[in-house]
């Protein structure tokens, strides 16, 4: 799973493959793939629960997409939900009382069982089925009672490219027992040094937009397969003091750059939410 620390998470840092439908450097126009369909004509599960918990006492956090298209979520808050079930950055997300942000749940839902699924690949916050993101949005407009709409604004954006440098990245092992419908990438920072294991360009670009930049990145690489690095105690930093100059550091370490340009970005709001009804 694409997976940033835990005391990062708990610290605010936790703020994707954002879904861009247009990029354009210089006057860009960025656009989250939201679903415009009405509620009602979306698909839903066949059976759904949704269960708040307890934040205080020890909790699993993630999304687990089984054969079948079975999705179990659990721990996450609604604006978790949400970043999910659109496939949005969570600073793509604003608007919404503070319960949307504290509160966590637990969710599953089964579809019928005839329901083809194209894609069981996951993440901690990422479902790569559009049809299984669909039903997820439609379980919060029936059971969170949520309504949200697009607006655009202005942002910096980002590109991932190479440097001229020596690409210092080497080809990822896979373990043969890996199941390919199972994401098990990661990028993180530990006992002052970063790690990135079988992560893609892509992923990494995700990465970087999610916990780092909060802005647009986008993938110019042009290398493909995944890859690992580990940082010696010569490269790395002696405390964690800034994360993105950190960071930085690290993407020119291993041959690479981000650019950095102006767009205009759709932003989804939260205009209404209720605490889930009960089961």
């Amino acid at each position: 799973m694409l997976a940033f620390l835990g005391h990062m998470r708990a610290s605010g840092l936790h703020q994707c493959r954002a879904l861009l439908s247009i990029l354009l450097v210089g006057s860009a126009v960025l656009r989250v793939a939201t679903q415009t369909m009405p509620a009602s004509a979306l698909p839903a599960f066949e059976v759904a629960s949704v269960k708040r918990i307890d934040t205080n006492a020890p909790h699993r956090v993630g999304v687990e997409v089984y054969p079948g298209g079975r999705v179990v979520i659990s721990g996450l808050s609604l604006r978790d939900l949400i970043v999910t079930a659109f496939h949005v950055s969570f600073w793509q997300v604003s608007g919404g009382d503070d319960w949307t942000r504290k509160d966590a749940f637990n969710v599953e839902g089964k579809p019928a069982e005839n329901t083809r699924i194209a894609d069981l690949a996951h993440s901690w916050y990422a479902i790569e089925d559009e049809h299984l993101r669909l039903m997820l949005q439609s379980l919060l407009f029936d059971r969170f009672r949520l309504k949200v709409h697009r607006e655009t604004r202005s942002v910096t954006a980002y590109t991932l490219a190479r440097n001229g440098k020596t690409l210092r990245l080497r080809p990822a092992e896979v373990p043969a027992d890996r199941r390919p419908s199972t994401s098990f990438s990661s990028v993180g920072y530990a006992g002052g040094r970063w790690g990135i294991t079988a992560t893609t360009m892509p992923q990494l670009a995700k990465f970087a937009s999610d916990h780092v930049l909060h802005a647009p990145v986008l993938d110019r690489t042009e290398l493909n397969g995944s890859f690992d690095y580990q940082q010696s105690s010569r490269d790395s930093e002696p405390n964690y003091s800034d994360n993105t100059d950190s960071f930085l550091r690290l993407i020119q370490e291993i041959g690479l750059r981000l650019e950095r340009s102006k767009g205009q970005l759709e932003i989804l709001v939260i205009d209404h939410a209720e605490e889930p009804s009960p089961n």
